[in-house]
C-alpha cells in the first residue's frame, strides 16, 4: 500500500450479512471491521481461514448486548473513530438494513466519503465479474453502449428481461425477492456477486427501479 492510495475502511454488519469472501480483498488498501452479533456462536472455517490469512486488516468486534439497535449503534462508534483518525478515507457500511442510510447521510454533510452496500461483493474497489450482456435495437444502440462482452448467459437474460416487462403477471416488489427470482431463473447456480451483478444490469436496462428502502418499480415496463 501507497501513500498516495486510499484507504477503505469496511464495516460489515456480519448479522444482517453473513457470507462475505475476504479474498476479493487481496492486494487492496482495506480494513475490515466483522461486527459480530452477541447471538452469533459460529463462523464459517473458510471464513476462519481467510480472516488468518489476513489477520493485520481484519479485525472482529463482538457486540456484548442484545436488542435492536445494539449492533448499529456499536459500528457507528468504531466508524466514527476511524472518521477521526483518518478523515480522508472512504467509509463503507455492509449492510441491507437502511437504517444506516440518515448515518450516510450525516456523514456525507461532514464531507466524510461513505456508502451503504447490500452485500460485501458489492464494494466498488473490489473486482467484480462480467455483468451479462444486454441485446439491444438498432434505435437503442447509438443510445446506450453495451454493458459488456456477450456472455453464454444472454438467453436467460433476454427471457428474465422479458418475464419482467411482462406486467399482466406477478413481479417481485422488494430488493430481496427479485434476487431469489433471478436465482431462480440461472438454476440456483450464481454466487451471490453474480446475482448482485445481475440485479444491477437489470436496473440499467431500465426496466426496473430500486428504491432506498429496497422497493422494486417498473416504470418503463409497458
Amino acid at each position: 500500500m501507497t501513500k498516495h492510495e486510499t484507504t477503505h475502511y469496511v464495516f460489515v454488519d456480519f448479522e444482517n450479512v453473513p457470507t462475505i469472501d475476504l479474498g476479493l480483498i487481496d492486494e487492496k488498501p482495506v480494513h475490515v471491521t466483522l461486527m459480530i452479533g452477541k447471538n452469533q456462536k459460529k463462523i464459517d472455517l473458510a471464513l476462519v481461514h481467510q480472516i488468518k490469512r489476513h489477520a493485520a486488516r481484519v479485525e472482529l468486534i463482538e457486540v456484548g448486548a442484545a436488542g435492536h439497535n445494539a449492533l448499529d449503534l456499536t459500528l457507528a462508534y468504531y466508524l466514527g473513530q476511524a472518521a477521526s483518525s483518518a478523515p480522508h478515507a472512504q467509509f463503507h457500511i455492509v449492510s441491507k438494513d437502511t437504517d444506516f442510510d440518515p448515518l450516510i447521510a450525516h456523514l456525507r454533510g461532514q464531507k466524510i466519503k461513505a456508502a451503504r452496500h447490500g452485500s460485501f461483493a458489492a464494494l466498488p474497489f473490489l473486482p467484480q465479474p462480467k455483468l451479462p450482456a444486454i441485446k439491444k435495437s438498432a434505435a437503442t444502440t447509438k443510445q446506450q453502449p453495451e454493458l459488456c462482452a456477450s456472455s453464454p448467459a444472454d438467453d436467460k437474460f433476454d427471457k428474465l428481461l422479458a418475464r419482467l416487462k411482462n406486467n399482466s403477471a406477478p413481479r417481485p416488489k422488494k430488493r430481496s425477492s427479485l434476487l431469489a427470482h433471478i436465482s431462480t431463473a440461472y438454476g440456483n447456480k450464481l454466487a451471490e456477486a453474480e446475482l448482485n451483478l445481475h440485479l444491477d444490469a437489470l436496473a440499467k436496462s431500465g426496466v426496473l427501479a430500486i428504491d432506498a428502502k429496497d422497493r422494486v418499480s417498473y416504470p418503463t415496463a409497458p
